[in-house]
């Protein structure tokens, strides 16, 4: 089987599992990412994220996340709900309101996986899926589904920047696709949408002040000042923030998933602050049982919502 037809075949079965998107590079080493990684490291613009100063190298480099790799098959899956905005009411993000995206692309790719070895026999793989140290968006963007965007997200013409990326890594050759090219021009609309000034530059994201990082991934201790300090900026975002992606020009017109694990939850229906105040924790795990905000606990969802609370009464 030539390079081309096994190509046509792991794109056919990727759309067929429900990938929105499929492509194909070559491995190689990205010094320019590499050096981007430890700049922004050195910064501290990676906070309590101390993950990513794991194995920075093979980040940059498949061939040391996979021996012999010789292919990556890069996937997306778009993840849009409708995103209902209102400065008025608690924000979740619309990632943490379906079920979590890594074990639902995982078990696809292994599908993937499984057919590719069925009609390459002697294929080995190794997936990589958001946890992993490997540069999602570099493979994607190098297989052709988008562009790294000024926000650092990764962009598609069709399906906007709300896509969840994974990626197969194996050690049989495939034609490669042609790499996306950049499509934001002069456009800064993300960058200027940013109430916390965290993307201080175009693909340049100090973590430590977006709205994101701070409602996710910071410490739920009490009293941590890296949040206290940033409580009014946080405004209305109870989990995550969607500001710098609601803004872009290429999700105008993007259509909701059809990947029914993406679908929010119906506990996002009535977003009202007094009866979220309401909840207790057996409450909250009931409503947002199987979600993504679920899986981080009531402790998170408590201190966030209090300071939302704050600055709604003030806003």
């Amino acid at each position: 089987m030539g390079k081309t037809d096994l190509k046509d075949k792991i794109k056919s079965k990727a759309k067929q599992l429900g990938f929105d998107l499929v492509g194909v590079c070559q491995p190689c080493y990205s010094p320019e990412d590499h050096d981007h990684l430890l700049c922004w490291l050195n910064k501290g613009y990676h906070g309590q994220m101390t993950y990513m100063a794991r194995k920075p190298r093979q980040r940059s480099d498949p061939r040391l996340f996979m021996e012999n790799t010789r292919s990556i098959v890069a996937v997306g899956i778009s993840y849009f709900n409708d995103t209902d905005y209102s400065p008025d009411k608690p924000y979740v993000s619309i990632y943490a309101r379906g079920r979590p995206y890594q074990k639902v692309i995982k078990d696809k790719l292994k599908a993937l996986l499984k057919y590719i070895q069925s009609v390459k026999p002697g294929t080995k793989g190794k997936i990589a899926v958001d946890t992993s140290p490997t540069f999602d968006k570099l493979w994607a963007q190098m297989a052709g589904l988008g562009w790294r965007g000024k926000n650092t997200l990764l962009v598609n013409r069709n399906t906007g920047s709300f896509v969840f990326l994974g990626e197969l890594f194996l050690n049989i050759e495939i034609e490669p696709d042609n790499p996306e090219i950049d499509h934001c021009a002069d456009c800064n609309k993300c960058l200027e949408s940013c109430p916390t000034g965290a993307l201080e530059k175009p693909h340049l994201l100090n973590a430590t002040k977006c709205i994101s990082y701070l409602t996710t991934e910071l410490d739920s201790g009490p009293q941590n000042p890296e949040y206290e300090n940033n409580i009014p900026q946080v405004g209305n975002h109870l989990f995550g923030c969607d500001l710098c992606q609601i803004v872009c020009p290429y999700n105008k017109s993007i259509v909701r998933t059809n990947t029914e694990e993406f679908l929010a939850g119906q506990g996002f229906n009535d977003m009202d602050i007094d009866k979220l105040s309401d909840l207790t924790e057996t409450k909250f795990e009931n409503r947002f049982q199987g979600t993504v905000l679920g899986e981080y606990g009531f402790n998170r969802f408590k201190r966030n919502l209090e300071k939302v609370k704050i600055n709604l009464e003030n806003h």
